[in-house]
């Protein structure tokens, strides 16, 4: 099969051995994949990854054969992109997301940027009709937007600050928003701010302005309960650290390499709380997409074959783009 190789001479196409079908997995016949933050860290030697590997965990395709009858030829699915060990106490108390022998596809172990993946078949979800193959790939990353709303546990009309207007600022926003929160997106890139208007969002904050009062002035003064920081930059978190609200929550979305200094009596003498997702609800996910709720075919900017995958992965570093699908 073909396949978009990352070595360590950069981005190749290259034939590559079909994966073949083990009992209780699903080879499926990738359609779509998009480009996520993570795909281009490792493809610019930002996050370490064990070389050669193909990236990709962002995707939508079809059944091509299957160890378990439930699961159609033909059928359009998606997947989960942790591969679990099924024995540790993660897995044995429904967290096999955070298991420690966790491969995760594109990251750990070969992904989605080829022409077939093998799956375990729990991993698997059917997509109806409603949702093609490039709307297929938001899956993965909605369900995280909606596991963020669910654990931070907002009230409705709540005053909801997302930080950062890319791919998962635009999921959070709308999430939010789907869900009755009173939103602001905050963000500086022009592009994606006119992304943000055209998908329907109301509370657009450009960073290049008087941000900080205009979010004080619609909260009285004291900032708002929940913070989504969605750029996984260290600017993000302090921002979130300096505008939440006393008592308040900052939701940590976008992965911030490196450390960070974050003095504790900051935390303790307002009540802040802090959490992490990297995983969330995908048939919510599927539904929410199915019944129109969430925007998600505005936020594709560009689209490439296989063939053309490393001139798609320099498409994806440009300001102007929220997201790179490769279709296969």
């Amino acid at each position: 099969m073909k396949s978009l190789v990352l070595t360590r001479d950069g981005l190749q196409v290259a034939d590559t051995p079909t994966p073949p079908l083990m009992p209780g997995y699903i080879r499926i016949e990738v359609r779509s994949v998009g480009i996520s933050r993570t795909d281009l860290r490792i493809w610019k030697g930002e996050v370490a990854a064990d070389l050669p590997l193909i990236l990709g965990h962002e995707f939508a395709g079809v059944i091509h054969e299957s160890s378990d009858p439930e699961y159609k030829v033909g059928t359009p699915v998606t997947t989960e992109v942790d591969i679990s060990d099924g024995a540790c106490w993660y897995c044995k108390n429904k967290k096999k997301h955070l298991c420690n022998s966790k491969k995760t596809l594109g990251i750990t172990t070969d992904g989605a940027m080829a022409e077939f993946i093998c799956i375990p078949s729990e991993l698997v979800h059917k997509l109806p009709d409603q949702i093609d193959s490039v709307t297929g790939t938001f899956v993965e990353p909605l369900a995280i937007a909606i596991e963020t709303y669910t654990r931070s546990t907002v009230n409705p009309e709540e005053t909801v600050l997302v930080i950062g207007t890319g791919k998962a600022g635009l999921l959070m926003a709308q999430v939010f928003d789907a869900f009755g929160a009173d939103v602001y997106l905050l963000g500086d890139n022009q592009w994606h701010l006119g992304v943000a208007k055209q998908i329907g969002l109301q509370n657009i904050v450009n960073r290049s302005g008087d941000w900080k009062n205009t979010i004080l002035n619609s909260t009285s003064g004291v900032g708002p309960s929940i913070v989504v920081e969605a750029t996984g930059t260290h600017g993000g978190l302090q921002t979130a650290l300096d505008i939440v609200r006393g008592d308040g929550t900052i939701a940590l979305t976008g992965r911030t390499e490196g450390p960070f200094d974050v003095d504790p009596r900051h935390l303790i003498s307002r009540e802040i709380s802090i959490f992490g997702t990297i995983r969330g609800d995908y048939e919510m996910a599927i539904m929410m997409l199915q019944k129109g709720r969430i925007e998600v075919k505005r936020m594709v900017s560009k689209e490439f074959t296989l063939e053309q995958g490393a001139q798609a992965f320099e498409a994806a570093t440009k300001p102007e783009v929220v997201k790179v699908n490769i279709n296969i």
